[in-house]
Formats: structure tokens, C-alpha cells, sequence
């Protein structure tokens, strides 16, 4: 029972979070666009991929809430490998912040460190 709630908390907030991102992101990519903010020397091609970013946590977070795995001997690759990919974007935010991250929002990094901890911890605490 332990293991569905945290499953189901954890990828609500990676839902309600990667969403939220993602509006804050667009918007400002969107006023790039349009000309209200102005960036030296951006181009708009390398940055539009680091909208990926939190488009990834959302579509991660709707699948890791409906996700159920009725293998409890094993962790799944999927899930660990994302984790990890989630900390390591996670790290690369805080320390870039021009060309690819430069519409994402600086707490961003934060918010993805620690779901990506807490989901570390659920693939070796509940293995799924």
C-alpha cells in the first residue's frame, strides 16, 4: 500500500509541477518570440530544445502516475534512467543559463533535484 501512495503522491506533484513549468517556460519563450524580452545573441532554435525539459517532467509524471509494476524483484531501468537523467538536467540548470536553459526557470533546477532524489529513493526503497 506504501508503495502506490508514494507512487501516486510523486507523480502528482511531477504532474502539477512539470505543468506548471511548462506554462512558465512557454510564456517566456513566447515573449522572446513576439519581442517583449530581448536576449544577446539567443538563438531561438537551441533554446526552443530546452523547453523539452519540463515537457519531459509532465508526459514522465502522467506515466509514472498511471504506471503500476507487478515486479517486485527488479527496478526498472526506465524509471532509474529517467531519475537520474531528471538530477543530472537538474545540476546542468544551476550551473548554465544561457543557450539551451534559458527559459527555464531557475527554481526549476531545485524542483527537479529533489524529484528526481525522491524518485531515486522509491526505485531502491519500493523497487518499481
Amino acid at each position: 500500500m506504501t508503495k502506490f501512495l508514494y507512487m501516486k503522491i510523486l507523480g502528482l506533484f511531477m504532474v502539477i509541477l512539470g505543468f506548471s513549468y511548462c506554462l512558465t517556460s512557454f510564456y517566456n519563450f513566447y515573449d522572446y518570440i513576439f519581442g517583449v524580452n530581448y536576449i544577446a545573441n539567443g538563438n531561438i532554435w537551441i533554446m526552443g530544445i530546452g523547453l523539452i525539459f519540463p515537457l519531459f517532467t509532465f508526459i514522465f509524471g502522467v506515466f509514472f502516475y498511471f504506471y503500476t509494476d507487478r515486479d517486485f524483484a527488479s527496478i526498472n531501468p526506465f524509471i532509474l534512467s529517467s531519475g537520474i537523467s531528471l538530477l543530472i538536467i537538474g545540476i546542468s540548470r544551476i550551473f548554465i543559463s544561457n543557450g539551451i536553459m534559458e527559459f527555464l526557470h531557475f527554481t526549476f533546477a531545485y524542483v527537479l533535484i529533489i524529484l528526481s532524489l525522491l524518485l531515486i529513493y522509491g526505485c531502491f526503497k519500493f523497487k518499481y
